[in-house]
């Protein structure tokens, strides 16, 4: 895979698993009282919030290797 293209990947996977567990972690520690999640709902977020961080992780890694592959710096 293209390096530039690899780049906008992990940088789109990054953004969009971080704001999904921003939401997911809101919605099961800091919504109010009045939003009663099902216990299916309350258990499948706590999945999604092992699931997520694992991917924004991969996307991480996906970043330093196109970071690599193009001879910039990686930080």
């Amino acid at each position: 895979m293209a390096p530039d293209l690899l780049l906008r990947a992990a940088h789109g996977s990054m953004a969009v698993c971080g704001a999904v567990s921003l939401v997911i972690v809101y919605l099961l520690y800091g919504a109010p009282e009045a939003l009663v999640l099902p216990l299916s709902v309350t258990v499948a977020g706590h999945i999604a919030l092992i699931l997520f961080p694992a991917v924004f992780k991969l996307g991480y890694v996906l970043r330093l290797a196109a970071l690599k592959q193009m001879g910039r710096p990686v930080d």
